[in-house]
């Protein structure tokens, strides 16, 4: 024994208690206690809100001690990091809790007279930045916050070189050069990992010597801050798979007899990955789903369907779109490994609802304000507001979370900047907005002062902390005026069993066919659902997806300058899956299944289009039993011509009459009146811009139109990139929404749309749209009609076009055309921009051509979104009555409400 040491250390530890127990009652050291119980023993939402609670409580008793506030304050930072993917909100905004908590720690005077819990807070805090480099949302860039990382954990190590008791060094060493050699891995500095892995375990072993040969009769895992199970077999795994040091291949048998007297299996320790990270959410989530499909017994199966609830829970809490996106990235990674798991077990039913109720969350939760109408007109005034409430606190936490990615010596300039386009942009009025009692002047008010403020960020949290409050508030009291709205709005929240028999029995003629494709999967999912014999059929089916293919379409939807088109797309077999007696299909398709032109998918003779009449990509499946209610009666058909356009002589023809749209304010005039509208010209998506439609003095984005459509019967985009999938938000993640701007149409209440997923070349778009108005005009439906356009082009309409481009010559027939082409640019008009950079010759080369003009690229883009068979609603607008106006200002007298955006009527 060397009691020198043991005296050195029990001094230190006396010193710690005595401050950590100064002017502190009982109940802090209780609730602080149980509050790490908690956090060890659960990982369930009920548990960890406890466990929240109990750390909380803690804080708030350490109030006269400021060394047992950064006690607090570190042991929230550990709860927040460690179950950062588990509690509500997103993954990111946890990890700046844990942040903000750790940092107040090590700022702590007085803990840092202490050098372990000094060290402690600051590789904690390494460990924080470390796993928030995955988080997309985080304010620095990966290679930022892992090298942020890296530092701190290095001056975590250089404080413990100051005096302090040998055991407590040793103790707190072996955790940092753990977490060190963490992030020193993903730097993919693996030597200098490999290093700090050994350095972890030797100063974890003389730890327990020292221990051992002072305190003998003393409980070791009381002692050790590591479990022997949180570093013998990571050690083992590393040094033996990733070293290749000969001084670490016998660490590691020194390693493995330790590991045999604490009791550990070897057997599972040589199964340790050595590459898998399990505190990753996606690893995690990666692991169950592997257990799960190895062994599909009902307790593998259940824990990973739970999964996909807690993490549903969690997204019901996140403050932006873009951090429930982040969330929805989780979830769809769960939802697709169980729906796999299920499908193998011939559950496709719960397959296909476990896909749908994880699919278009947001595009549900927007569309559900054109689904919903509530009866009592009072209700509907309040309801107009609680919606306008909900989206100022959405849009306040989204201008702090891209005002978080601003210099700071940029930020006051941009949020001013961003408060003078808000009050460019004030909303149009919406049912019943004439009784004012919602203030729109002050979300701009707000951003504007918040450039002013001393700390805009909280300023602009704070604000939207009001507006949720008030938000809870208001919907209380519009859900006691109309219960039959209640059971309507909560029956948007999920998609079950009874919805999917309402979606097919409503649309017995069209087969439902969901199509998944997700990151680290290499298949494709497919399950089709239909009814026959008045029984709904579920069937799953799994394809090996082609190498690239996702990657190379996605270039193409993007407009990327190099861009491959060979396209295998044989890889699916229709035949196989689809009914002989139906033939309409619904696509609902995932992210990255929606880049596909599935209509040319498929075998040789057995594409899609060739099996069936309609082809018909769907939002949701809810699209199929919600209904759109609209108050103001569409009764025009218009067509309008964009700028530069080559063709619309031929597109457009002599039976159908253009309007002029001299402005943004006539377009949307036009559109908000009609109840068909078609827009023929170009149409430009690039991120970070949102789609817009182009013409020669101006242009109109998606976001103009959202007001406008509502109620229509069908808006047609024959316009390049008006259906690209490409996310529409700063900082987007690649999530389960249909995006595109004819989606976008839908998800603001028209029926159906019309739109291209890329740029496809005008000549093709213009015999397309011309065969397609002949065939509609013949009452074909306007889904079957595209199809059968796009048929038509395939297996005649070019040959027919090449023979007259033979005959005539590229300039005459061009001029047959009417195009109005530059000289010297034939091939760029025949092809359009895309395909003609893959031409090297000036002279059309007819083979090339042919190909190139029959490729899916050219033709197979054009999509049809939504169903004609659905059915909208309309309801006259209501104007208020003296009494009912005096009851809303009644209703928001008692509310109390405090962001004061609302207002007594006027």
């Amino acid at each position: 024994m060397d009691f020198d040491s043991q005296k050195e250390f029990d001094e230190y530890a006396r010193k710690q208690f005595e401050l950590l127990n100064h002017k502190i009652k009982p109940s802090f050291h209780k609730y602080n206690t149980e509050g790490i119980k908690l956090t060890n023993a659960f990982d369930d939402k009920l548990g960890l809100k406890k466990a929240q609670r109990c750390f909380e409580k803690a804080l708030a008793l350490a109030t006269n001690n400021e060394y047992t506030k950064a006690v607090a304050c570190h042991d929230l930072g550990v709860f927040y990091f460690t179950h950062f993917a588990r509690l509500p909100g997103a993954p990111h905004s946890n990890l700046n809790k844990a942040a903000s908590f750790f940092s107040r720690a090590i700022a702590n005077k007085q803990r840092q007279q202490f050098p372990d819990k000094y060290a402690s807070s600051l590789s904690q805090l390494a460990a924080v930045y470390r796993r928030a480099a995955n988080e997309q949302l985080w304010y620095l860039s990966r290679e930022e916050s892992l090298v942020k990382s890296e530092e701190l954990h290095r001056k975590a190590l250089k404080v413990l070189e100051r005096s302090i008791p040998a055991f407590i060094r040793l103790n707190q060493l072996s955790i940092i050069y753990l977490n060190l050699a963490a992030t020193l891995f993903d730097i993919d500095k693996t030597e200098k990992a490999c290093d700090s892995q050994a350095k972890a375990f030797i100063c974890y072993k003389e730890a327990i010597d020292w221990c051992q040969s002072n305190f003998p009769v003393s409980d070791l895992n009381s002692k050790m801050s590591l479990k022997p199970d949180k570093i013998i077999p990571l050690t083992i795994s590393k040094l033996t798979h990733l070293s290749k040091s000969k001084e670490h291949k016998e660490l590691c048998k020194s390693a493995l007899e330790m590991a045999l007297v604490f009791g550990l299996d070897p057997l599972d320790m040589m199964r340790v990955n050595p590459h898998v990270d399990i505190s990753n959410p996606i690893v995690e989530i990666q692991l169950l789903v592997k257990e799960a499909d190895e062994d599909s017994n009902p307790e593998n199966v259940d824990r990973l369907s739970k999964k996909v609830h807690s993490l549903m829970v969690g997204r019901q809490s996140t403050e932006t779109d873009q951090e429930s996106d982040r969330v929805g990235v989780l979830i769809q990674q769960a939802s697709s490994g169980l729906a796999r798991v299920l499908v193998k077990k011939e559950k496709c039913i719960q397959a296909f609802i476990t896909l749908e109720n994880t699919s278009a969350m947001r595009f549900c939760e927007s569309t559900s304000l054109c689904w919903l109408h509530i009866k009592d007109p009072v209700g509907q005034v309040l309801l107009g507001a609680l919606r306008k409430l909900g989206s100022i606190y959405y849009g306040l936490n989204e201008i702090a979370l891209m005002a978080s990615h601003v210099n700071k010596s940029q930020l006051h300039n941009y949020l001013s900047d961003s408060a003078k386009l808000l009050k460019s942009q004030r909303s149009q009025k919406t049912n019943n907005e004439d009784v004012q009692i919602f203030n729109d002047s002050k979300y701009a008010n707000i951003v504007d002062f918040s450039s002013r403020a001393s700390n805009p960020l909280d300023f602009l949290k704070q604000q939207a902390s009001l507006c949720l409050g008030d938000f809870k508030i208001l919907g209380q009291y519009i859900d006691r005026l109309d219960t039959d709205y209640v059971k309507d709005r909560q029956r948007t929240y999920q998609i079950t069993l009874n919805d999917l028999r309402e979606a097919i029995n409503t649309h017995p003629d069209q087969v439902l066919v969901k199509i998944d494709i997700e990151d680290h999967y290499n298949d494709v999912l497919v399950i089709v659902a239909y009814l026959q014999n008045n029984q709904i059929t579920a069937r799953g089916y799994l394809f090996n997806l082609p190498k690239n293919l996702i990657n190379n379409v996605a270039a193409f939807v993007t407009d990327h300058k190099e861009v491959n088109t060979d396209w295998d797309l044989g890889f699916i077999d229709w035949k196989l899956m689809l009914p002989s007696h139906l033939h309409k299909v619904c696509l609902l398709p995932s992210f990255f299944a929606s880049h596909i032109p599935w209509g040319a998918t498929g075998k040789t003779g057995e594409k899609l289009y060739q099996l069936v009449n309609e082809v018909n990509w769907l939002p949701s499946l809810m699209y199929l039993y919600e209904q759109v209610k609209y108050y103001d009666d569409k009764t025009t058909i218009t067509s309008v011509v964009g700028g530069d356009t080559l063709f619309d002589k031929l597109a457009l023809h002599d039976n159908i009459l253009t309007e002029v749209a001299e402005s943004q304010n006539d377009f949307l005039h036009q559109l908000y009146q009609s109840n068909i509208f078609s827009f023929y010209g170009h149409c430009e998506h690039k991120h970070p811009d949102r789609p817009k439609l182009l013409f020669e003095n101006y242009f109109v984005r998606d976001a103009d139109m959202l007001h406008s459509v509502r109620g229509a019967e069908r808006i047609e985009f024959w316009a390049c990139q008006s259906g690209s999938n490409i996310p529409l938000h700063f900082l987007p993640s690649q999530v389960n929404e249909p995006f595109g701007m004819d989606m976008r149409m839908l998800e603001s209440g028209a029926k159906t749309a019309i739109g291209s997923l890329w740029a496809v070349p005008e000549l093709v778009t213009a015999h397309i749209k011309a065969k397609y108005d002949k065939l509609k005009n013949n009452n074909m439906s306007a889904s079957e009609a595209l199809l059968r356009a796009q048929r038509w082009w395939i297996e005649s309409g070019v040959d027919e076009e090449l023979n007259k481009i033979t005959t005539l010559g590229e300039k005459e027939y061009l001029k047959m055309l009417e195009c109005n082409y530059t000289e010297n640019q034939e091939l760029r008009a025949l092809m359009g921009p895309i395909l003609a950079r893959n031409f090297k010759a000036p002279n059309v080369d007819m083979a090339l051509l042919e190909r190139s003009l029959k490729h899916p690229s050219a033709w197979s883009g054009m999509r049809f979104c939504g169903i004609s068979e659905q059915q909208n609603k309309y309801i006259p607008r209501s104007e208020l009555s003296s009494d009912q106006q005096q009851k809303v200002n009644t209703l928001i007298t008692q509310m109390n409400l405090q962001a004061g955006f609302i207002k007594n009527a006027r």
